[in-house]
């Protein structure tokens, strides 16, 4: 009987791979978590899935170079790797319960804003030690992996695949299995018994490592099994806990997971509220608030008749609407179905007062969308949603919007909409958002009458349609109507709309200049941060500096640095090695940066024209590995063959053109009609699979070109997998914050081709010193 020598080396590589492969999945599903979870805390703000993106490529970049560090001498065997995974899987359910405790170890009341440096403290403390030793990890599996394989360096590219490809499969269990299904908490522990199961395997299939005892895989069963038998009951249980810990002094009642964020009830004494992904939604008692939102629009019209409110329509204002007398008809429309429902099952009649009325019929559908589709005819449409602070907020005050809303009034039909404003003293910060949703509505209607107060209120008409703010008219019209309001009266309206604080408002937003608003150009967004910035501590003035200093003609003097910086590393140590190594990093690092911007942008359009990316941000990101994962691959056959710099080069020019192919795309997109951009959905993830594909096929060619054939696997890994996820981080943080508010979606990617560009042009440097590779 033949002995087959083979198979236990065979075993320890298959056992390897799907190591690593897990890696990958845990990793995605972490992150996916993680940006759910740090939304709520920001408040909805999308601003917090770059700022937690960057975070986590940094530091998973740090683990990455530690293992690439040229001080680093041990040599790290089987048996460590499997007590990484070990650990690794254990910091799953550990990293979201300590995003959680942070903001409840802060003592910060829940609903409220923290500032930037805590927001980005807490997440760094609860990001960095899984994502330290998930970079770690990477680069430890490449060494492992070579140690199998005749072309070492070739482990970089498949390490990269495996993971990417784990990823990818995380993505899509997330998005259209586990994510609604299952509570948070549940997902972490599922992932940290598959990587224990796996640690286990890894060990056991070693003849090296199990020579070292059995601590290892002991202790990895156990979990295992733990974390399987966690990730039943009894991890709902404590995602129940910790959800209710970081609302107890609002009086926590209950939790529900839906495709659109996370909601939450409240009850304090008899104040009851709903918040979802941490804003509050509605409030009750809270008659005031429901009396401003439609009394103050409706009393413009003489005589309406059919109603649109679009949100809005928990905690009063559809009772309010339907004391109108002439009301015959009234169309709320409502994205979320479970904001109903929880408010319902929660607080009864109260919270949903008025939506049994036959007069009213409820759609669950998107703002957007149902206006889009929508039969003209609309005496008064109401937009009752919280002020443009996020991306899927800042859609209902864009131009297209508003002209949307335009298209679908009756003759002499207005448009009321309202921002958080101030009551008497008006900061140049402010008066920029007032005016940026002045000037917006005045793209699309004739006449933008301006209420003062907190919050202030814009009524939109066409021409020939009379506006007032005479307090004395409006109170007529409240006395014909026999309208029974307890706030909205005659003393209310003569204090608000007297002509000192008319006056003063009027006189706000003519001091300052301000560009409209538009779908892929969302400057009340970045104006909105502004202001955020001057509420909450740690924000210097750099956001009101940027807008000069963000521009395409400083990105062109960017990309040239880029081919100054090769040349002078060429000159400096005189030799094409040098010249090449610091192209090969210089490209590794702007194709990161590049990739993640372009991720960005994609959540970031995502939420602009369908309003529900945290139910599709598991999907965004997996088909983004996807493309990592097929690039990988390709890049490392390539690898194998020989391909080089000329190869190398190729791939760089095609990065240059991906920006700007993208955002000719969503342009396209954001202009189809209402069903096909339904459909579009879907496929929107797709726009991130091309830049991903070339991104990912850099790395393997950029691995050989680096290290060559001499240089330790892991070692390169570590360095080039630091820069990458350097680029990206950074990239990460200027296309949220600066690039994309500032510059609009379509300068953005022409910013990032131009400086793709410049690391093409800087391949010229090493070919030129040495006839170039092939």
């Amino acid at each position: 009987m033949s002995i087959d020598r083979a198979a236990p080396a065979r075993a320890a590589v298959a056992a390897l791979r799907a190591a690593l492969f897990m890696v990958g999945f845990t990793a995605l599903a972490v992150q996916t978590l993680l940006l759910r979870e740090l939304m709520v805390a920001w408040r909805g703000n999308e601003m917090s899935f770059a700022l937690t993106l960057s975070a986590w490529l940094a530091l998973t970049g740090v683990g990455g170079l530690a293992y690439g560090s040229p001080a680093r001498r041990r040599r790290f065997s089987s048996a460590s790797f499997a007590g990484a995974l070990v650990v690794l899987g254990g910091l799953a359910p550990t990293t979201l319960l300590l995003a959680r405790a942070a903001r409840v170890a802060s003592g910060l009341p829940a609903g409220e804003l923290a500032g930037l440096p805590p927001l980005i403290l807490s997440a760094v403390a609860s990001l960095a030690p899984f994502t330290v030793l998930a970079g770690f990890i990477f680069a430890n599996g490449v060494s492992l992996l070579a140690e199998h394989k005749a072309d070492r360096g070739a482990a970089v590219g498949e390490v990269y695949v495996l993971e990417a490809a784990g990823a990818v499969a995380a993505g899509i269990l997330l998005s259209f299995v586990l994510l609604g299904r299952w509570a948070p908490a549940r997902i972490a522990f599922l992932a940290m018994s598959l990587n224990c199961a796996l640690a286990f395997a890894v060990h056991r299939a070693s003849r090296r490592a199990a020579a070292r005892g059995r601590t290892v895989p002991a202790v990895a069963l156990l979990l295992s099994v733990g974390a399987a038998i966690c990730s039943g009951p009894p991890g709902a249980a404590l995602e129940d806990v910790s959800v209710a810990a970081q609302w107890r002094d609002l009086g926590f009642r209950s939790q529900a997971n839906s495709l659109y964020g996370l909601i939450v009830t409240t009850q304090y004494g008899s104040q009851r509220a709903v918040y979802q992904s941490g804003v509050l939604v509605a409030s009750a008692p809270d008659r005031l608030v429901a009396e401003e939102t439609v009394h103050l629009t409706m009393l413009q019209h003489a005589e309406p008749k059919r109603v649109l409110l679009l949100g809005g329509g928990l905690g009063g204002s559809v009772a309010e609407i339907l004391k109108h007398p002439s009301v015959e008809s009234l169309d709320y429309v409502e994205l979320d179905p479970y904001l109903v429902r929880e408010a319902r099952r929660r607080y009864g009649d109260e919270m949903v007062a008025g939506l049994s009325d036959e007069r009213v019929e409820t759609h669950f559908a998107d703002a957007r969308f149902f206006v889009k589709r929508a039969d003209p005819g609309y005496d008064v449409v109401i937009v009752s949603v919280p002020d443009p602070t996020t991306a899927q907020l800042n859609r209902f005050y864009t131009l297209e919007f508003f002209r949307e809303l335009r298209a679908i009034l009756a003759p002499g039909g207005l448009v009321g909409a309202s921002v958080s404003s101030a009551e008497n003293y008006i900061s140049d910060e402010l008066a920029a958002v007032l005016e940026c949703v002045r000037t917006t509505m005045l793209g699309a209607f004739e006449t933008v009458l301006l209420i003062p107060g907190d919050p202030c209120h814009f009524v939109a008409s066409s021409a020939g349609v009379a506006l007032t703010r005479d307090a004395e008219t409006l109170s007529a019209r409240i006395e014909a109507r026999s309208l029974d309001v307890l706030y909205v009266r005659d003393y209310y309206l003569f204090d608000r709309l007297s002509d000192e604080r008319a006056g003063a408002l009027d006189s706000a937003v003519a001091r300052v200049d301000s560009p409209p608003n538009t779908d892929l150009s969302p400057s009340c967004y970045y104006m909105g941060l502004i202001l955020w910035s001057r509420q909450l501590e740690g924000v210097s003035s750099a956001l009101d500096s940027a807008p000069r200093f963000v521009t395409l003609s400083n990105a062109a003097v960017l990309a040239l640095a880029v081919v100054a910086l090769v040349a002078v590393a060429r000159a400096r140590r005189r030799g094409r090695s040098a010249a090449l190594r610091a192209a090969v990093i210089t490209a590794v690092f702007v194709v990161g940066g590049t990739e993640i911007s372009l991720e960005v942008a994609s959540i970031m359009a995502f939420q602009s024209f369908y309003g529900y990316v945290y139910g599709r941000i598991a999907l965004i990101v997996a088909a983004f590995m996807a493309g990592l994962a097929i690039g990988g691959l390709a890049g490392a056959r390539a690898a194998a063959r020989g391909a080089g710099l000329g190869a190398l080069a190729l791939l760089q020019l095609g990065m240059a053109l991906v920006p700007v192919a993208f955002a000719w795309a969503i342009a396209r997109i954001g202009g189809l009609p209402p069903d096909a951009l339904a459909a579009w959905s879907l496929f929107f993830p797709v726009l991130v699979v091309g830049s991903a594909i070339l991104a990912g096929a850099q790395f393997p060619l950029a691995a050989r070109l680096y290290g060559g054939r001499s240089d330790e696997p892991g070692m390169t890994a570590g360095r080039l997998y630091g820069a990458d996820l350097a680029g990206a981080a950074l990239g990460a943080t200027l296309a949220a914050v600066f690039l994309l508010p500032i510059l609009g979606l379509v300068d953005a990617m022409i910013a990032l081709s131009i400086l793709n560009l410049g690391v093409l042009a800087a391949f010229a440097v090493p070919a030129l010193s040495a006839g170039g590779a092939r």
